[in-house]
């Protein structure tokens, strides 16, 4: 049943083939009592969000993992030169519907839904960031099309039509969506990234790839690898302009006695530019908890599903939530 007052989300980035890694980081969060009210998934993040939206919780949603093949996801496109994808996602869509990934039933019941979800995906024709969600608050009837939108990467997976409009991967716009989340009212925020990320204060740094794309599919997925760290970097600059609001909250108080339509008009882009509701109320948030590898999982991973990986990325992801989780002060059980 959703939380009426959701306090910690849980935002989780594509990757594709990667999102086992997911797994074992909610892996050490349940073991360490810490369950989201919220889940933001982007790609393969809307795949395990929408997972645990039906119910499941790091050990069922494992045992659906380590069964998980390539064969499973996609199959080649036999005719790449009449389409725009080199590849098909028919059997996605197979998996998610027969294979006992998703509850639509369960994910649309507010009384019966696990968690608030958040599902992103790319509307190709304005290149504006969509969020469905299956709160009472603008709730959208979420079906295996909205997740299948999140996970269409352009080039490598076809679009994917929900009713006239056309959708490409979330993480075009935005990987991690810090807004979604933060619009929810979460106060503690956990990001899961599969892409190296130091930090300095404020600022984010992302970590080169060890090797150069040898193959198209490599070329194309590190594309979308950049595109999914500049995504990021502009999320916490989102979120750094939030917590500058709430700091200079009394001055527009003061403003708007005089000046209503200037702090109104102000407001109105702050929202535009961040993607959220903003309130000149907000209180300051506490900085995002980030959960990402330490080194660069090799970019072909994003469209390969194999059991050796898998367990790779299930132990590292669960590896890197422990050390995130001393990082923050809190006591490893």
């Amino acid at each position: 049943m959703l939380t009426s007052n959701p306090k910690r989300a849980l935002v989780l980035s594509g990757g594709g083939g990667r999102g086992a890694y997911h797994v074992g980081v909610l892996r050490f969060l349940e073991e360490h009592e810490w369950y989201p009210d919220v889940v933001v998934g982007t790609s393969i993040g809307a795949v395990n969000g929408a997972a645990l939206a039906s119910g499941h919780n790091a050990h069922s949603l494992w045992a659906l993992w380590r069964k998980l093949r390539t064969k499973d996801v996609q199959k080649p496109n036999w005719n790449p030169f009449s389409s725009v994808s080199l590849l098909d996602t028919s059997p996605l869509r197979n998996t998610l519907l027969n294979e006992g990934w998703v509850d639509f039933e369960r994910i649309n019941d507010p009384e019966k839904t696990a968690v608030h979800l958040r599902i992103t995906a790319t509307e190709i024709s304005t290149g504006l960031l969509q969020i469905f969600s299956n709160s009472l608050n603008n709730k959208t009837e979420i079906t295996v099309e909205h997740i299948l939108s999140s996970c269409s990467i352009p080039l490598i997976y076809p679009h994917t039509s929900l009713g006239e409009t056309k959708y490409w991967d979330g993480a075009v716009v935005a990987n991690t969506p810090l807004s979604a989340a933060i619009a929810t009212g979460a106060e503690e925020i956990f990001v899961v990234i599969m892409t190296p990320i130091k930090q300095s204060g404020e600022a984010s740094i992302p970590t080169l790839p060890s090797t150069m794309p040898t193959n198209l599919y490599e070329a194309a997925s590190m594309t979308l690898e950049w595109a999914l760290l500049a995504s990021f970097q502009a999320d916490m600059k989102m979120f750094s302009l939030i917590n500058s609001l709430a700091e200079i909250r009394d001055e527009l108080d003061k403003i708007q006695a005089d000046y209503p339509n200037i702090v109104d008009q102000y407001m109105q882009d702050v929202n535009n530019f961040v993607g959220a509701n903003v309130k000149k109320d907000y209180k300051k948030l506490k900085k995002p908890i980030i959960i990402c590898p330490e080194d660069f999982i090799p970019v072909e991973q994003i469209v390969s599903y194999t059991e050796e990986w898998h367990e790779k990325l299930h132990k590292l992801g669960y590896d890197d939530a422990k050390l995130a989780w001393k990082k923050e002060g809190y006591v490893v059980e």
